[in-house]
């Protein structure tokens, strides 16, 4: 308790932040998890406005609540892990208190623990919290079947794990700078990428195969890719398959063509129901990168000079 209040001390703004951030957005989700079926079941009446539970700013449909609420989760999935991990370290070389406490540590790798071990247990604390509500949430709106991939990375023990590898991975970037704004920036553009790349990638070598109708049946897939095939099943181009529906459409004219002579095109994932397979396959992975980079603060750390 008494290493928690002091990191508190140290870092009151960025915890503050963080806590509004998190806890706001969770009683959000709480809200929103309680009042959807009932929001639900009404939009799905007969006589229900056409933008029925739309959010509107000038006028201008934005999207429903869930989904909002989805997207800022998302986003402080990234932002609390870099406000919280930036400063743990950045600020301490650049006010040159580092040059005291280190000695008075007796360890570098000792105060490395106790700076910022609290801190993250302070941002697993938070963003656990929010993550259980994102969770909630998701399976509020998916209330009819399997949530399999639905906000795969923004709910649950994968968004705990994503923001864990950010919040360490920030540490260890303002423990290279050395500068709070240019060590924020960086986190940025890492924060960035690294979320276009675990939603672009494979997802940690599960092989992809073309979805069919019951692929569905445990759960929202994990699409990768999408191509086309021709009447007979071979598979074919965009350009061939506008080049076939056009014939098609022009022979039976004015009557619409039967499914059976038109190109369609299909889909490329993971079924749902492998959804447990492809987290702890994520877990491994994240986890065991999250660990390469607490090596490297600890390293950065112990190699760096005071300033």
């Amino acid at each position: 308790m008494t290493s928690a209040r002091l990191a508190f001390r140290l870092q009151r703004a960025s915890v503050g932040f963080a806590a509004v951030v998190c806890l706001g957005l969770t009683a959000l989700a709480a809200w929103l998890t309680l009042s959807l079926p009932s929001a639900l079941e009404e939009c799905a009446s007969p006589t229900a406005l056409h933008d029925c539970g739309v959010v509107s700013l000038f006028g201008s449909p934005l999207g429903d609540p869930a989904s909002l609420s989805s997207l800022g989760i998302g986003v402080a999935m990234y932002a609390v892990p870099l406000v919280l991990g930036v400063p743990v370290l950045a600020t301490e070389i650049e006010r040159r208190t580092a040059m005291i406490a280190w000695p008075l540590a007796g360890s570098r790798l000792r105060w490395l623990v106790w700076r910022a071990g609290s801190v993250l247990v302070i941002g697993l604390v938070l963003v656990g919290v929010m993550a259980v509500g994102a969770e909630a949430l998701t399976r509020a709106n998916h209330a009819q079947g399997d949530m399999g991939f639905a906000s795969h990375g923004a709910r649950g023990i994968s968004m705990v794990l994503r923001s864990m590898l950010v919040l360490v991975m920030a540490m260890a970037i303002g423990a290279m700078v050395g500068r709070l704004l240019p060590s924020l920036l960086i986190g940025i553009v890492f924060a960035v990428g690294f979320s276009m790349a675990v939603d672009l990638l494979p997802p940690y070598g599960v092989e992809s195969t073309e979805l069919t109708a019951g692929d569905t049946a445990g759960g929202y897939p994990f699409t990768t890719g999408s191509g086309y095939r021709a009447p007979d099943g071979r598979p074919i181009s965009e350009d061939e398959t506008n080049a076939i529906n056009q014939a098609a459409f022009a022979e039976y004219s004015p009557e619409f063509p039967p499914d059976s002579v038109l190109a369609y095109s299909v889909s490329y994932g993971i079924a749902g129901s492998r959804y447990i397979e492809v987290l702890a396959r994520e877990a491994a992975v994240l986890s065991g990168a999250t660990v390469v980079a607490s090596g490297l603060a600890a390293i950065v750390v112990s190699r760096r000079r005071p300033e």
